[in-house]
C-alpha cells in the first residue's frame, strides 16, 4: 500500500507582523480554521485574522456577580430584619453599612464561580 501521509500540522516563521497577519488572512480565506499565531508582542489585527469572536462569558460573570451580591444582601436583610431582629446598641434593624462586606464577598464568590463554570460550559 502506497498511502499518502497525512499532514497534521504546519509551522511558519515571518519576518514582520504585517506578513503574519496577511498570511493568516489568506489561510483563513482558504478555509483553515484550526490555527493560531504566536508572537512575543501583541499584533494588532491578528485576532481578527484568526477569526476570534466575542464570547458571552463577560455577561455571564456580570450576571453571576449581581445575583451573588443580591443573594448575600437579601440573606442578611431577611436574617436581621424579618426572621430574628435584634436591637444591638440602638441601631436600626436594617443597617445597610453592616451588610456591605458580606455583599461584596458574595459578589466576588458568585462572579468567580460563574467565570469557572461558564468557561467550562462554553468550552464544551
Amino acid at each position: 500500500m502506497n498511502e499518502k501521509p497525512h499532514l497534521y500540522g504546519l509551522m511558519a516563521d515571518f519576518n514582520s507582523p504585517e506578513d503574519l497577519v496577511k498570511a493568516t488572512e489568506r489561510a483563513y480565506g482558504a478555509g483553515y480554521r484550526k490555527m493560531d499565531g504566536y508572537s512575543p508582542m501583541p499584533i494588532e489585527g491578528l485576532a481578527e485574522a484568526l477569526g476570534f469572536t466575542r464570547t458571552g462569558l463577560p455577561a455571564l460573570v456580570l450576571l453571576g456577580g449581581l445575583l451573588g451580591g443580591l443573594a448575600g444582601y437579601l440573606l442578611q436583610y431577611y436574617t436581621a430584619v424579618i426572621d430574628y431582629p435584634l436591637n444591638v446598641g440602638g441601631r436600626p434593624f436594617h443597617s445597610w453599612p453592616a451588610f456591605i462586606p458580606v455583599t461584596f464577598e458574595m459578589t466576588i464568590l458568585a462572579a468567580a464561580g460563574a467565570a469557572v463554570f461558564g468557561m467550562l460550559a462554553l468550552n464544551g
